[in-house]
């Protein structure tokens, strides 16, 4: 965990801790309210592991949004037995399961599907849940992966219609091609609808969230080493607990 977070840190919720591996096999439905209230989510994640060991044990859901990787990819990234490319390093995996995730995104506000969504999107969009243990006692114990290849703005939008993340990534890659400028932009329009702002941000260049990154009460910097995007974000604490509270810059540091 990134030290700016570890005041953050708790213990594996209830109803992740007692899941079975016939649990996961169900998948996600009957546990999606936990997994979106507890969530980082990542648009256009690809397989970058980093913000999983920044902030495991802060928070224990995570929700990875990428229509460009490969199923194959993912599926042999999740299970395989060393995971120290992905950010799961010294974790097992407790169960896994495949989805259709079509029902669950076409929930999005239409203003956040974009008209080339389906030509950039994937052909057959897929989600892969998952479920991941140590043997070490502590805020760590399990997390849930969620990993859906959809297109990334609309995912956003169909499971955070009107609160935020807890936790959200924000890496521009260029988008040559792709349906959206960059992030940026429609995050903050769809943030209008949400009754408060993520907690915790990881910035990477060429954000556009400065209005959310000036006020963050806890900054600190780390190097995105399980990234193809091996630059250095911002890791930033934002403290709020609705639109509008902000954090004061007279507070001390955490």
């Amino acid at each position: 965990m990134h030290p700016t977070l570890k005041h953050l840190a708790h213990a594996t919720p209830a109803w992740l801790a007692t899941l079975h591996p016939s649990d996961i096999e169900q998948g996600p439905g009957p546990w999606m309210k936990h997994l979106v209230e507890d969530a980082l989510v990542y648009p256009g994640s690809g397989l970058d592991g980093s913000p999983v060991r920044q902030c495991n044990g802060a928070l224990h859901s995570f929700i990875y949004l990428d229509y460009g990787t490969p199923k194959a990819e993912v599926l042999t990234a999740l299970t395989r037995q060393l995971k120290t490319g992905t950010g799961f390093a010294h974790h097992h995996l407790v169960g896994l399961v495949e989805f259709d995730p079509t029902n669950l995104i076409a929930k999005a506000d239409p203003r956040f599907i974009h008209r080339r969504s389906k030509e950039n999107g994937a052909k057959s969009p897929f989600a892969i849940w998952a479920v991941y243990e140590n043997n070490d006692s502590g805020p760590a114990e399990r997390f849930s992966f969620l990993f859906l290849s959809a297109e990334a703005i609309q995912s956003l939008a169909a499971l955070f219609p009107a609160s935020s993340p807890r936790g959200l990534v924000v890496q521009e890659h260029g988008f040559s091609g792709n349906c959206w400028p960059n992030f940026s932009e429609p995050i903050l329009r769809l943030s209008e609808k949400w009754s408060g702002r993520p907690e915790i941000l990881i910035l990477g260049q060429n954000h556009r969230l400065d209005q959310w990154s000036q006020n963050a009460l806890s900054k600190g910097y780390d190097a995105a080493t399980e990234s193809m995007h091996r630059d250095t974000r911002e890791v930033l604490w934002l403290n709020s607990h609705d639109s509008m509270a902000f954090v004061h810059k007279d507070l001390v540091h955490a």
